[in-house]
């Protein structure tokens, strides 16, 4: 097992994560963090995903009180083709 505190997280390679998909299952959570078009997938017992879960939240809560809510709300973007575009012969 490594010693997270042998672990110097600024000399790891990253990958940007963009976003998350998963099941569970009674014994098990299975999840992929999406890249790009690439996927890492993961297992973990429900005692491990609840760490992870927890741990989580933690850090969330630290970056929000020093840097402000985060908001998840995606933006709404307007299609560059309308429906009132159609029909008009564009």
């Amino acid at each position: 097992m490594i010693d997270p505190t042998k672990v110097d997280l600024n000399q790891l390679p990253k990958k940007l994560c963009d976003g998350a998909i998963g099941a569970y299952s009674k014994e098990i959570f299975s999840f992929a963090l999406t890249s790009g078009n690439n996927l890492d997938t993961f297992a973990a017992t429900p005692q491990t995903m609840k760490s992870i879960s927890d741990w989580m939240s933690a850090q969330i809560q630290n970056y929000e009180k020093q840097f402000g809510e985060i908001v998840i709300t995606p933006p709404q973007i307007q299609s560059p083709i309308q429906a009132a575009d159609l029909g008009e012969g564009k």
